[in-house]
């Protein structure tokens, strides 16, 4: 993390031929599970911290939009304010109806919350009621699918059609249920653990749904919006300094939807560590190229480049079980700030 917060901060430095910056067409999303200090660390953080974050927001002119407009906008080809920035929660939490829930309305921003559907019906008491999922929609915030029951959608020993079938039934279960209770919900799925695989992707395509996962990043007109990506700003994310970085940067403009199978099956002999390769949506200079750095399990990799607009990269080693990233940037030729590209991998064996 120190490698990568030093590099990011090189880049902010990096002045080219600087050019006015007009209104963006990109957004980034902000990813949230508890607001607490008594649930745990990895996905939590503290009532004052998220204070601190939606000060931040205010106080350094950053624009927070409902989600589903700057979507709209974004595939409108219209342009957002500058510096737009939108707030997501998962998991419908009761701590997000108490403890942040007060500190946005402070703002009046608007926010999604990705709920599974399972703890509300069963009354958990660390999950919101539907009542309180109700009175949030009234309050500003958007209520959208995260399935029925937060399973593994992919760790699945094989993917065949009954593997498809039973997963698009669990999410048109929790889809169903939300619309009952509190009306009409748009067609969004938050995969749970941000795990997907390109079948289930395709799937979702066809019917109609956008889909976010959890790697970092944002949304633009290019992007793969049945993988949107989202920025972590809880746990071991939750630190301001470094999220003022990721807040200043912008979607690396690539081609998303050619990235290869995320799920790396250890029983079927996948390649292991992956190879991500990039075709970007432009030339780019050799200033910009020869600065390309990508940071995987706590090392910096430096991409091969086959020419002006395509390049690959791949860890040094294999990738551990379970979740991994690849995380990209690169300077922006005539600004001061950053790209960011991130692409999540998961390493299993049934």
């Amino acid at each position: 993390m120190t490698q990568l917060m030093q590099a990011l901060s090189y880049c902010m430095a990096f002045m080219l031929l600087a050019q006015p910056v007009q209104a963006d067409q990109h957004v980034n999303v902000l990813l949230y599970h508890h607001v607490s200090a008594n649930t745990p660390r990895s996905t939590s953080l503290s009532p004052q911290e998220f204070a601190s974050h939606m000060a931040y927001l205010h106080d350094h002119g950053y624009q927070v939009v409902d989600l589903g407009q700057a979507i709209s906008s974004i595939q409108a080809g219209d342009e957002l304010p500058t510096k737009s920035v939108a707030i997501t929660f998962d998991d419908a939490w009761r701590n997000i109806y108490t403890n942040a829930l007060p500190i946005m309305e402070q703002y009046d921003y608007p926010f999604t919350v990705f709920v599974n559907t399972d703890p509300i019906d069963q009354n958990n008491r660390i999950a919101m009621t539907w009542d309180m999922l109700r009175d949030m929609k009234q309050r500003g915030g958007t209520l959208a699918n995260h399935t029925k029951d937060h399973d593994y959608l992919v760790r699945k020993p094989t993917y065949n059609q009954q593997w498809l079938q039973d997963t698009l039934a669990n999410i048109a279960f929790a889809q169903q249920r939300l619309e009952q209770e509190t009306g009409p919900t748009n067609k969004w799925l938050a995969y749970p653990y941000g795990e997907y695989n390109l079948a289930l992707k395709q799937a979702l395509k066809e019917r109609g749904y956008l889909a976010f996962g959890q790697q970092s990043g944002g949304i633009a007109a290019f992007s793969d919006w049945q993988a949107l990506p989202r920025f972590p700003a809880a746990g071991p994310y939750s630190n301001l300094k470094t999220l003022k970085l990721k807040l200043a940067s912008q979607p690396m403009p690539v081609d998303y939807h050619g990235f290869p199978e995320p799920v790396i099956r250890l029983d079927e002999a996948n390649a292991n560590p992956p190879t991500l390769s990039i075709s970007m949506l432009r030339q780019e200079r050799k200033g910009v190229r020869d600065q390309v750095r990508c940071f995987i399990l706590g090392a910096v990799e430096t991409p091969i480049w086959q020419d002006k607009q395509h390049w690959q990269v791949s860890a040094s080693a294999a990738l551990p079980a379970g979740r991994s990233r690849y995380n990209c940037t690169s300077p922006i030729w005539g600004q001061s700030n950053y790209y960011w590209l991130s692409q999540q991998w998961l390493v299993y064996q049934e």
